[in-house]
Parts: structure tokens; C-alpha cells; sequence
């Protein structure tokens, strides 16, 4: 199969490190593999993915700004009409007339080594647009106007609109693609078009922020089920999870979840803030919410095979998390799906991470001011995780 897999990286809640994981998720699984093709899609209308893989022009300016406003690279359609090269301009292209068969879609990507030389070759970006909001409300009124388009079923092929682009770069004769795509926190139709080009979701939380109600939220948007109230049952036929069910849409299944560990005793100083982070007692709570939900829709998670779950992974020691790897592939105790579905990761590797993207580098090319061992141990341990993460894959 041509497209040999597709990840989402995706958290409803805004500052999980969604930006930074994929960046160098992609980096490093492309340095592991130079014999695929790495495409990375910027779904989220900040556009900070792409930044971090175009960095600036010649004059200082912001790449992404110049290709989303047709001063860069535009792509001429017909030898008259502008669009950007940008997931906004395929986007308002597909959903407008589709996409013609004049067109390939390779065009409307970027090497990011011929931006950055520090960067692998095989690595190729589906540039980021701040358009992307406001462009999401011209499609949402296309996808629930059906008389409006060159479509039998808006919802469904608008929906899938980047789905249909992964594969058709994927059909390319003698590619190995593998996709990473970024998201947005806010579930939006650019959100759920991003969820639905995907196979699998990597989920980035941090035991600061980890409630239940906030896997519940998750849950319902994505799944429709652990609703947190029947209030407003009668109004899920407007849900996402209810239009694709209706219109054979297939949704993604989660395959990791990575944890940050609790701040709590890691020297913080007590303020308001702090008292406000769940207890031990609460986040143990909320991990056996997630796995009670596993036990009642396990299609909602990915199988995992054997020989993607490393004995060598980079978890805690504590009662939730350890090193033993059953080797069975479907976990059925709490202590096997903790050990199968969630992965911890350290604090101080949210540090290291962004100021890797901030210089357009890779994680352990990034040098320290002060050639700090303390920062070279962090990415050293930051860059094993990396490895662990792709083992997964």
C-alpha cells in the first residue's frame, strides 16, 4: 500500500506541544527512514509548523506570509490564475471546482531542505495559511449546501478533501509515504478535515492539565460517546462524529498518548496556580476513566502489533507506567494499556524542543549558548524519546 501510514498529532487544548511534536517527529522519523517520503501538513492556521521548516526569505520576511499572499511561489492554474501554494489554496481549490486532472498535487509542495540544508531531503510540506479560518467558514456553508459544487455529496467529499489529496500523492509510482499532520486546537471544519485524512492520532497531554472532563470533551467530539450530559442529545445530528457516521467518513483511532508528568514537586514555587494541579489520587482517577473507555470501545484505539512495542521505552517507574511489554497485542489489565497506549515524556523536553524550532534545526543541532551539559543531556534524552516514539509507528 502506498500510503504506509497517517498521524494526526491532536489535543483539543491549546499549549500540548502539538506544533513542536510534529516537527520533530518528522524529522526524525525521516532521518530513520530515507527511503520513504515524509509529507507534513500544516492544518493549523497559525501556520508555526511551517515557520519553523521555511524560516524567513532573503529580505527577512516571514516565508509563510509571502506564499500565502502570492509574493512567493505562487502556482499558476490555466497560465492565467493564481493560488497559493498552500493548504488554503488547495483547499479553496478542491472544495470550489475539485481538483482539476491538469493538477498535480506534488505542486503544491515544498522540499524543506531547499529552505534549510540542515533539514533531511525526503521531508516535504503542505505549507500552513492564517487564511485557513477564515476560508473554513466559506467551506463549512459548501459542505451543508447541497445544491452548491461539483459534488453528489458535499459533506462527505469536502470532508475528505485532504484525505483525497494524501492519497493521491501517495499513488505516486515507487513512494513509501508516511504523513504527520499538525492540528488546531479548536474543533473546527479544519480540524475535523485534518482528523479525517489520518489513519491514527498521536494524543500530547501533561498531567497538569489532566481531567476528566477534559477526555470526556475528547471523547464525545471525536467518538460520541461519554457524553457529559443528554441535555442537548437531540442536536447530535449536527455532531461531527454523527455527519460522518451517516456519510461513511472514516474516523481516526488513537495510538499513543504522551504524557508530560505533573509539576508537582519538581521545585515549583506554591502560588494560585499551582494549587489549582491535580492530585496523584486525581490523575490515576482520570487514567482509569480513559482505560474504562477503552474497555467499552476498543475500535476507538489502534491494535498495536508486537514488534512496535519496545521493552526500552522511556517511562516512569512508578506503579502506572512500567518497563515490562506484555506480549500480547491487545492490553487487557489497567497496568497493560498504560504500558501500551501512554508513553511519559519530561518536562524540560518542552524547553529543548522549542528552541529547536525556533532556530529551523534539527533537535541536536541546536546549539547551546553556554554549551550547557544540562541542555545537551536534555535533547540527547528528548532525541531518545523521538526514537522510541518512531519505534511505535
Amino acid at each position: 500500500m502506498p500510503v504506509e501510514g497517517s498521524y494526526a498529532i491532536w489535543n483539543n487544548r491549546g499549549g500540548s506541544g502539538k506544533t513542536n511534536l510534529t516537527y520533530h517527529l518528522a524529522i526524525k522519523y525521516a532521518y530513520r527512514n530515507p527511503d520513504k517520503t515524509i509529507l507534513v501538513i500544516d492544518m493549523c492556521p497559525q501556520a508555526d509548523l511551517s515557520h519553523a521548516f521555511l524560516g524567513d526569505d532573503e529580505d527577512g520576511h516571514d516565508y509563510v506570509s509571502q506564499i500565502g499572499s502570492l509574493k512567493k511561489d505562487p502556482m499558476i492554474l490555466d497560465g492565467q490564475q493564481r493560488i497559493p501554494r498552500t493548504i488554503a489554496g488547495y483547499l479553496d481549490l478542491f472544495t470550489s471546482v475539485g481538483l482539476p486532472t491538469t493538477v498535480d498535487p506534488r505542486t503544491f509542495l515544498f522540499n524543506v531542505s531547499k529552505f534549510n540544508h540542515q533539514l533531511p531531503r525526503n521531508v516535504y510540506l503542505l505549507c500552513g495559511d492564517t487564511s485557513l479560518e477564515l476560508l473554513g467558514k466559506a467551506m463549512d456553508y459548501k459542505r451543508s449546501a447541497n445544491s452548491i459544487g461539483p459534488y453528489t455529496n458535499p459533506w462527505r467529499t469536502i470532508t475528505q478533501s485532504l484525505r483525497i489529496f494524501v492519497q493521491k500523492i501517495g499513488e505516486r509510482r515507487g513512494i513509501k509515504l508516511m504523513t504527520f499532520i499538525d492540528t488546531n486546537s479548536s474543533f473546527n471544519i479544519a480540524t475535523e478535515i485534518a482528523l479525517t485524512a489520518a489513519d491514527r492520532i498521536i494524543l500530547p497531554v501533561s498531567e497538569d492539565h489532566l481531567h476528566r472532563n477534559g477526555f470526556e470533551y475528547l471523547f464525545s467530539l471525536l467518538y460520541g460517546f461519554s457524553q457529559p450530559s443528554s441535555i442537548y442529545y437531540y442536536y447530535r445530528h449536527y455532531s461531527f462524529y454523527y455527519r460522518a457516521d451517516e456519510n461513511g467518513v472514516k474516523i481516526p483511532k488513537i495510538h499513543l498518548i504522551l504524557c508530560r508528568p505533573s509539576s508537582i514537586g519538581k521545585d515549583m514555587k506554591i502560588g494560585i496556580g499551582t494549587l489549582s494541579l491535580p492530585k496523584a489520587e486525581e490523575i490515576e482517577n482520570c487514567w482509569r476513566f480513559v482505560y474504562d473507555v477503552y474497555t467499552k470501545h476498543r475500535d476507538a484505539f489502534e491494535i498495536h502489533s508486537n514488534n512496535k512495542i519496545s521493552s526500552t521505552l522511556n517511562l516512569s517507574s512508578t506503579s502506572l507506567f512500567n518497563n515490562h511489554i506484555d506480549s500480547s497485542s491487545s492490553p487487557e489489565t489497567f497496568e497493560d494499556f498504560m504500558r501500551q497506549y501512554v508513553m511519559r515524556i519530561s518536562h524540560e523536553i518542552n524547553t529543548i524542543s522549542r528552541m529547536a524550532v525556533k532556530s529551523h534545526s534539527p533537535l541536536l543541532a541546536v546549539k547551546h549558548p553556554h554549551h550547557s551539559y544540562e541542555h545537551q543531556s536534555t535533547a540527547q534524552t528528548f532525541d531518545k524519546t523521538l526514537n522510541d516514539i518512531v519505534e511505535r509507528i
